[in-house]
């Protein structure tokens, strides 16, 4: 993965942070597409990767799975609460930390798998943090849905027509 989209990824997840420690609008396609997005470039990225063997894809499992088990523990920690007749969402210390020991995890997982001999480009990042994301929203969902409160409606995006 070239530097700088490495680098804008790390932007857009701070950015993403900042924004839930603040507390913002929990709406479907936030929750939802990111993930999807992330994933789907993350796979293509491991279709695409020459000399992938059996046990890269076993490394890749793994990975996934630690990283769907901290994206589901860290959705349960995120409070929910309504503002304006619609649900919001807000991470707590325990969420960012979570976030953090993630990250440090999956760190020392891809170590330990490129030790191993395992490939490090085998797993591209994208697939990493949305299968993450993919974790918080299994959990994040059903939790909104439970709450009463009206998903927030999609944001306004300029670039998009109106309808």
């Amino acid at each position: 993965m070239s530097g700088w989209v490495l680098a804008s990824l790390a932007v857009g997840v701070v950015v993403m942070l900042v924004f839930r420690m603040l507390g913002e609008p929990l709406n479907w396609r936030d929750t939802v597409a990111p993930p999807i997005v992330l994933i789907a470039i993350g796979v293509a990225g491991v279709v695409g990767f020459k000399g992938l063997t059996s046990a890269d894809v076993w490394w890749i499992v793994g990975s996934c799975a630690v990283g769907l088990a901290f994206g589901a523990a860290r959705g349960a920690t995120i409070r929910l609460y309504a503002k304006k007749g619609e649900l919001w969402q807000r991470y707590r210390k325990s969420s960012l930390a979570l976030f953090v020991l993630g990250v440090a995890v999956s760190i020392g997982f891809t170590v330990l798998a490129v030790k191993c001999g395992m490939h490090d480009q085998a797993r591209p990042y994208q697939l990493a943090i949305g299968v993450s994301f993919a974790g918080e929203a299994l959990v994040l969902i059903p939790r909104g849905l439970a709450s009463e409160v009206p998903f927030a409606r999609d944001k306004e995006r300029r670039w998009l027509p109106s309808r």
